[in-house]
């Protein structure tokens, strides 16, 4: 018979390590766009469109 437990706690691990994969790039990802100092964005108003 399966081990179920075991089976769930395994695909548990392989969850939080998938998750925490995706948190650390993520944090990678941020950094490198705050060391880019880019300048801020303008956002021109524009009037609507009259129909």
């Amino acid at each position: 018979m399966p081990d179920y437990k075991a089976m769930y706690f395994e695909l548990f691990r392989a969850s939080v390590q998938a998750v925490q994969l995706l948190q650390d790039a993520q944090t990678r990802a941020e950094q490198q766009l705050l060391a880019a100092d880019l300048p801020p964005l303008r956002l021109d108003e524009t009037e609507p469109d009259d129909p």
